[in-house]
């Protein structure tokens, strides 16, 4: 998505951003808003994904191989891996997408098994994603983001959902807030 022009990336209308629309073709018939700027790849400062973003974390970028990561687990591109990643942010396994009252979900997305794009339920039931290093958005519909065709690569679809309580949301919430201090206060050190 990098080779998108800079006149396209600063999609004024909000329900209107013509270089994720041809990446994703479903997006504009779901429909969908855009909810921030792009923030660049990392290791740009200030630079997130959908994996950081699914995980409300703001500061990293996740990714097992290359990014940040929780430094006790595999660093594998595998479902599993995932699933033990957001396990340790107080997610379980769950049998479908459907809102909840008192939850909150995430979906992963594979292209041919492999992990490829993470999204978060909001509590309307709709959808938040950042696209790479591009917007965050606002979708209504899970299948908004599928995609298989080159050359932008293939998110795939969403084959695995996760839920937490709300209460633990904010508790892990509160605990990466200190973490991020502590990672402020050690730079400055």
């Amino acid at each position: 998505m990098d080779t998108v022009g800079n006149q396209e990336r600063d999609c004024i209308n909000l329900s209107q951003c013509p270089h994720l629309e041809r990446v994703f073709p479903k997006l504009a018939s779901a429909g969908y808003e855009k909810t921030s700027q792009r923030t660049g790849r990392f290791p740009l400062p200030g630079a997130y994904n959908c994996i950081a973003w699914a995980a409300n974390d703001t500061h990293h970028w996740w990714w097992p191989e290359n990014g940040f990561w929780p430094f006790w687990l595999d660093r594998a591109v595998t479902i599993d891996c995932f699933v033990r990643a957001f396990r340790w942010l107080g997610y379980r396994k769950c049998g479908h997408s459907g809102r909840e009252i008192g939850f909150e979900k995430i979906a992963l997305y594979t292209f041919r098994g492999v992990p490829t794009h993470m999204a978060r339920q909001l509590s309307d039931g709709s959808w938040t994603s950042k696209i790479g290093a591009e917007e965050d958005i606002t979708h209504y519909t899970l299948d908004a983001l599928e995609s298989y065709s080159a050359p932008h690569g293939e998110y795939g679809d969403a084959v695995l959902y996760m839920r937490r309580l709300i209460a633990v949301s904010w508790l892990v919430q509160v605990m990466q807030f200190f973490y991020w201090r502590f990672e402020v206060l050690k730079g400055n050190s």
